[in-house]
Order: structure tokens, then sequence, then C-alpha cells
């Protein structure tokens, strides 16, 4: 995994496909649609050297008070995936409730 800097403190939020293709992917591949429905920064700048903090925490501090924050979104859908992806080498999926 990358470290966590100040430049690399992004992250997209996905809404994943209902269904899948189920056909094999030898012909080059399915395309998957894929909606991109958040994008921020999932690190309180205040935490970074370049603002007066120390350094962010590790990933494991964060990925679980993001997952909360993320679960209360209006975007979010019972029962649909979402697909969390940083730029700093970090991702994960939940589920809406």
């Amino acid at each position: 995994m990358e470290k966590i800097t100040y430049r690399t403190n992004f992250c997209r939020i996905f809404e994943l496909p209902e269904e899948y293709p189920n056909e094999y992917c030898f012909n080059g591949g399915h395309f998957v649609p894929f909606l991109m429905v958040d994008w921020f920064s999932p690190i309180p700048f205040t935490e970074f050297p370049e603002y007066g903090g120390n350094g962010p925490e590790p990933w494991e501090v964060y990925e679980p008070m993001l997952l909360i924050f993320l679960k209360k979104k209006q975007y979010v859908k019972p029962g649909r995936e979402y697909l969390v992806i940083t730029n700093f080498g970090e991702s994960f999926v939940f589920k809406g409730e």
C-alpha cells in the first residue's frame, strides 16, 4: 500500500451494478457500468504536517469511521453494494442497509 499523504488523500465511491455478465471474458471482457456517486478526502486535513498535524493514523483507524459516515449518505440504497477506492491503495466494499 502507498503511504497516506496530503497528496494521496482522496477516494471515490462507486455504486456497483445489481447484476454482472455471466459469460466468459475470453474476447476482451464485458463492460460493466459502475456509477460514481461521491468523491472526497477521507482523512481530515488537520492531521497532515502541512496543516500542523503529526501525520495520519494507520488506515485501519479511519476505515470503520468512514464506513459509518458513508452508510448515512443519501445516495446509499438498501441492498446495493458500493466500492470505495482510495488514491493511497486501499479499497473496500460495503452494502447499504
